[in-house]
């Protein structure tokens, strides 16, 4: 297939409208890495619950398409290995009241993240979305369950036709990115975790 059949096809592909087509949030696992991070020695967990897990949104996309995706799911690896850039220990935490679990993993801080997502598109031909903005804000308690710590975070994704024709995700990709980055930070200069 020649460029100009290639390029063709793509464009059929990606302008056929009336639905929500699917993306995926989850920016490359590699790039949340970074060497100016705090290194601490303790145990943490985060909690989603399966409600969150399983919770489908719909935003705008281009030609009057929309993209769908699972927030809490498609962003809970990128939050693990976050956590995991700074804490030496992380769990998935089952429930906020299995103090059992947190007890027998030493578990010395639970952050639970809330996610809400926007999207839209300047393009009329092409549907997934060419900008793509994710706040994140996220608490952590402490064992006896109150909140120690909180902040906020925003991350946006720009991505044109020529960046996303291989990547129809890569503007939610990148405003992952850019939020999980933001909390790294936020967490790693924050003194309560010392």
């Amino acid at each position: 297939m020649n460029f100009a059949a290639k390029n063709l096809s793509i464009l059929f592909l990606l302008v056929v409208t009336g639905c929500a087509h699917q993306i995926n949030l989850t920016p490359p696992l590699n790039t949340l890495d970074s060497d100016n991070l705090a290194s601490i020695a303790k145990s943490v967990g985060y909690y989603i619950s399966e409600q969150d897990r399983a919770k489908e949104v719909e935003t705008p996309g281009g030609g009057g398409d929309k993209v769908k995706y699972k927030p809490y799911s498609d962003l809970e690896p990128a939050l693990k290995h976050a956590l995991a850039n700074i804490f030496s220990d992380v769990h998935s935490v089952p429930s906020l009241d299995n103090h059992d679990f947190i007890q027998s993993n030493n578990i010395a801080y639970i952050f639970v993240p809330t996610i809400k997502t926007d999207s839209s598109s300047d393009s009329i031909l092409t549907w997934p979305p060419t900008d793509f903005s994710i706040s994140l804000q996220c608490r952590a308690l402490n064992e006896a369950g109150a909140t120690v710590w909180e902040t906020s975070v925003e991350g946006k994704g720009h991505a044109e036709f020529e960046q996303f024709k291989h990547d129809f995700s890569l503007s939610a990709r990148k405003a992952a990115k850019e939020a999980l980055l933001k909390l790294e930070r936020e967490i790693s200069k924050a003194e309560v975790f010392e």
